[in-house]
């Protein structure tokens, strides 16, 4: 209604023009010019933390068309200041407030303006106040929220008329510079800043043009307000506004730009920013009844006479060539791609920076846009842009002018300086920030350094984190302080997410554990297979089958060796996959993979030597031994006895681990040396009557008959180093393809691919490789046609009498030390894959899984199979292949997790394709034995570069100052260091020479012995000794790009 009145007042005035354009006109009536100038001063009013010590006053001395602008500011109380605008033409109220924001370094949202104000309408003739109407003006607010960012530096290179502004460097988390002469971009790093530099960067900022929330659309409209604001300040004189103009709108040129763009003339603007420039000035130049249009008019007037005076822009269309024309398509997806790795929202700073000879001394501004525009010419990528930082001058001035625009550029990716960019209310906060950034920066010496005399990334991470902890204590309130000294912060910090609690602590309610789990995982039951139809599950499926079928053949192979056939690979694969599918249809974690284990393998070794040294039928007492299992496993279920996984930590785990990967190597070695026993080696001698041998007999079946002489299969000297050859080459290959997951060949999926592939490979290519010597004999794995057990005398079911009655109740003995194995291997599998970090959502479902288990190894039982278990490392696998990483992380950032698909499709599908596996008994068939001793070789060396047992054992013969920074020798005397491995040197012994002894079976038993002595070592070691080492924290890392496989992740080997 307000502006209504006023337009009906401005219709009652007669020939109504433009502020300014009849100034001599109006200058013959000097009352009249007094008057005018009295009704145009406008004081304003605003709360100010700060004294402005002196006065500044700018004046710009042009043609009579152009509006003389004078500023003061006059000190006042603490608490506030008076702006005072002094125009020679009267302007509106918000005109005005335009004026004093951007000229003047003045935020417009805080300032207060008065209740009342004049409007003035100007007649050509005479000056009248038509009205003084109170005008209340809305306020403005800006976004000034943090976003991402993505930093472009562009330097002004060239000589004379072939200059052009080139990307030379790009920050999104890491700077990237561009290599000189191949111009691509290098690798992403860590941005390293001079000191001087950031002092001259503070320089600049304390006296450059500082512009906050500017309201402009397009490039030409940013250089001229930012010119303007220059020769306000002083830092540029009024003749060199024009070429300042000129260089800021040169061409841009990006290193993804093809060659064949580089002859288009550089010395020109953006043509289409242009063309909307001039369309946004034809648009603003249509006349106003409204005194507010009349003021825009007059504004908007002194632009267009700018343009048409001072600088000379050729308009010509056909020099122009649109950004999407001057784009190779090659190129352009490059661009794409880019684009993907920018986080969405981000916007982006441009920093521009060079050498001129037309200016005297630098020229800076810093400018922060009241909105992201898109300036597509400029930006490598086509983001908004919401900052902009200029510094323009001589070269004889003592700045290096590159590492000015570092030294921004890298403030503006730091995210802290990026939040309090956004918010910065004036220039003050942002020298505060500056400050900021430089109380958490760590300064390097100058000198000559060797690389192994810096400290590792980890220990900088450490001292920044000390800084920011040591500041954020002295920032933080005394109350907060308090409450987390009482205590209150800790009991906030151990409340669970999960609506029914921590899993791992006990509710006091029988089979309270057990319950939680099934109500914790009901609800998520019809997503189990929602989300498992896709096709990263599928491709999960097919990898999978691959790694769980070569460790269902190994072990099934080794347990023929071991139980004289009655147990084999029928049996191993049948089992594997009956018990896969009924744990993963009602599991609490279905991505647990189910098979058999090393571990377990080796006490049916020792159960079979058992019952066979006192004529005890081995199938039979494994069937009261699964029916013991399961009455186990629901008796501990009812007391919630899977909460003591807690009482096995590193220590007795690093101890279990050693002893089985020891024991693989051990049986792979004695295995490779009973087939030298085999066939031995023969002297020469013997070897050329061999040959002549077996060339008589060969001639006179020739000559006499087509009979084929007998030769025996057993004592051939070619098997054993054929064996050796299949052996050694299915380790060496599976072992170098793992390690060339982290190597610099080729791209990261192939090489994942081929090392998570590893094993599977190797087993292909020896076995081809087995093929091609037709007439040297190997023993081949025993795999018998169809679904029919490994031994051909006995049935599927195994039948439970007759069976001594005491051996029925003694069979609960065992059925104890397969319970600790099984119990141990299962939690410590759920432990590792719950790990904060894989980020899962569904929860785990420890007192359920292991009642499954137990339950699925009394089917295993009656069938005669090999007792099964959460197997560690194809479990870890399982995961890792539906975890869904990032693809849009920045250039040298490693990919993070995004989500895991927790379902139960893909270990459903793993496990059918196990058992439809028994169809490829004629394959099978063809494997010689020789490989799996290759694979199990594997698998103990490779699950010792995981243990920090082995990595602490190697520091004995280190000396000191070649240890390792690692938190067990920075925190960790020497002398405990070695004390702590020489016990758990002691338990491992002692548990091997029990294993070798006939009191092998009772290797579980003494298993769980050293939790106690574990307890017991408090009284040695101080609690800070002991987290240091035996606490669950990984190690670090000597590479800090190798990305841990599956052993080094999981504690247990197979």
């Amino acid at each position: 209604m307000l502006f209504k009145k006023i337009a009906r007042l401005c219709q009652n005035t007669e020939n109504i023009s433009s502020l300014g354009e009849n100034k001599d006109a109006s200058s013959k009536d000097a009352d009249g010019d007094e008057s005018h100038k009295s009704s145009a001063e406008l004081k304003v009013k605003r709360k100010h933390s700060h004294h402005h010590k002196k006065s500044r006053k700018y004046v710009v001395n042009g043609d009579s068309n152009r509006v003389r602008r004078v500023s003061t500011y006059e000190e006042q109380d603490e608490d506030s200041y008076q702006v005072i605008l002094q125009l020679e033409e009267p302007l509106q109220e918000f005109v005005q407030d335009d004026v004093a924001s951007h000229r003047f370094d003045c935020s417009r949202d805080k300032r207060r303006f008065s209740t009342r104000s004049t409007i003035s309408v100007v007649n050509n003739k005479q000056t009248s106040i038509i009205s003084s109407l109170p005008i209340k003006l809305p306020k403005r607010y800006f976004d000034h929220s943090p976003h991402e960012v993505f930093v472009q530096l562009d330097e002004l290179i060239g000589v004379g008329e072939e200059l052009e502004w080139k990307e030379t460097a790009r920050w999104i988390k890491y700077e990237e510079d561009v290599v000189e002469g191949a111009d691509r971009w290098g690798r992403p790093h860590v941005a390293s800043l001079s000191f001087h530099s950031l002092l001259n960067l503070r320089r600049c900022l304390e006296t450059g043009v500082v512009l906050l929330d500017l309201e402009e659309k397009d490039l030409p409209g940013i250089a001229y307000r930012v010119v303007e604001q220059m020769a306000i300040d002083q830092l540029i004189k009024d003749d060199e506004k024009p070429t300042v103009i000129r260089a800021l709108l040169l061409r841009h040129r990006h290193v993804s730009e093809h060659e064949r763009f580089r002859f288009i003339r550089r010395n020109t603007a953006s043509y289409s920013s242009l063309q909307n420039l001039n369309e946004d000035q034809k648009h603003r130049s249509k006349p106003s009844v409204c005194s507010v249009d009349f003021a825009l008019k007059n504004l908007n007037h002194n632009i267009e006479a700018l343009k048409s005076k001072d600088i000379s822009i050729d308009m010509k269309e056909e020099t122009y060539l649109s950004s999407t024309e001057e784009l190779d398509r090659k190129f352009q997806k490059e661009k794409e791609r880019l684009l993907k790795r920018i986080p969405p929202g981000a916007e982006a700073t441009t920093v521009l920076v060079g050498t001129v000879d037309f200016l005297e001394s630098p020229a800076i501004a810093f400018v922060r846009l009241a909105e992201g525009i898109l300036l597509p010419a400029v930006t490598e990528v086509t983001i908004p842009v919401r900052f902009i930082f200029i510094l323009l001058g001589p070269l004889k001035v003592e700045i290096d002018y590159r590492e000015v625009g570092r030294s921004i550029s890298t403030l503006m990716s730091n995210s802290d300086f990026n939040k309090k960019a956004y918010k910065a209310p004036d220039r003050r906060d942002l020298l505060r920030a500056i400050n900021e950034f430089l109380d958490y920066s760590i300064v390097l010496p100058p000198g000559n350094w060797e690389t192994n005399a810096l400290l590792s990334l980890k220990e900088l991470r450490a001292k920044n984190e000390a800084i920011r902890k040591r500041r954020s204590i002295k920032e933080t309130d005394p109350a907060v302080i308090k409450a987390l000294l009482s205590g209150d912060g800790e009991k906030d910090e151990g409340k669970s997410e999960d609506p029914f609690g921590d899993p791992l602590r006990r509710t006091r309610k029988c089979f309270g554990g057990l319950i939680n789990d099934m109500k914790r995982r009901f609800p998520y039951y019809k997503s189990d297979y929602l989300d498992g139809l896709n096709s990263q599950c599928l491709s999960a499926s097919i990898f999978m089958y691959f790694a769980a079928l070569s460790a269902a053949i190994t072990f099934g192979g080794l347990y023929a060796s071991k139980t004289e056939n009655k147990i084999g690979v029928s049996e191993t694969l049948v089992s594997t996959s009956v018990a896969g599918i009924i744990f993963n249809l009602f599991a609490g974690q279905p991505l647990i993979i189910i098979g058999t284990t090393g571990p377990l393998l080796l006490f049916d070794e020792a159960l079979h030597k058992f019952c066979r040294e006192n004529l005890i039928d081995y199938l039979t007492m494994r069937v009261y031994i699964g029916a013991w299992l399961l009455f186990i496993a629901l008796l501990v279920a009812s007391v919630e006895g899977s909460v003591f996984i807690k009482v096995f930590t590193r220590f007795t785990e690093e101890i279990f681990a050693s002893l089985i990967s020891l024991l693989y190597i051990f049986e792979s070695v004695t295995n490779m040396i009973s087939v030298f026993r085999k066939h031995p080696l023969l002297e020469l001698s013997e070897y050329c009557a061999f040959e002549n041998s077996t060339l008589s007999s060969n001639l006179t079946a020739a000559n006499n008959t087509m009979h084929k002489p007998d030769t025996d299969e057993k004592n051939q000297p070619n098997s054993a180093l054929f064996c050796m050859i299949l052996s050694l080459g299915t380790f060496f290959l599976a072992y170098y393809l793992r390690h060339f997951r982290n190597s610099k060949f080729l791209g990261r999926s192939v090489r994942r691919a081929l090392g998570d592939f590893g094993v599977p490979i190797a087993i292909v290519v020896m076995g081809l490789l087995a093929a091609v010597p037709s007439s040297t004999f190997t023993e081949k794995l025993q795999v018998p046609e169809g679904l029919t057990p490994s031994l051909p005398n006995r049935t599927w079911a195994i039948p439970p009498v007759p069976f001594p009655i005491w051996a029925m109740f003694a069979s609960f003995i065992p059925a104890i030390l397969v319970y600790i194995l099984v119990f141990m291997e299962t939690h410590i599998s759920e432990l590792i894959i719950g790990k904060k970090e894989r980020k899962l959502k569904k929860g785990n479902g420890f007192h359920l899984d292991i009642v499954l288990v137990c339950l699925t190894n009394v089917g295993c039982g009656m069938i005669g199979a090999p007792w099964m278990c959460a197997a560690t490392v194809r479990s870890v696998t399982h995961v890792s292949s539906v975890t869904l990483m990032s693809t849009t992380h920045a250039p040298g950032e490693k990919p993070h997790i995004i989500t895991v698909r927790e379902q139960r499709v893909s270990a459903l599908v793993v496990a059918a394709l196990v058992g439809a596996s028994v169809l490829m008994a004629p394959i099978l068939q063809l494997l010689p034995v020789a490989i799996l001793f290759g694979v199990f070789l594997y698998m103990g060396i490779s699950s010792i570069e995981g243990i920090q047992f082995f990595e602490r054992l190697k520091l004995f013969l280190m000396p000191v100052k070649y240890h390792p920074q690692t938190a067990y020798v920075l925190k960790v005397s020497t002398i405990k260091m070695y004390l702590f491995t020489s016990i758990q040197l002691g338990c491992l012994t002692i548990l091997w020479i029990i294993k070798s002894s006939q009191f092998s079976l009772l290797f579980p038993f003494f298993l769980v012995l050293m939790v106690p002595l574990r307890a017991q070592l408090a009284h040695i070691f101080s609690p800070a000794e002991l987290r240091a080492l035996d606490s669950d924290e990984p190690d670090a890392i000597d590479k800090e790009d190798d990305e841990p496989d599956f052993y080094a992740q999981s504690l247990l080997p197979g």
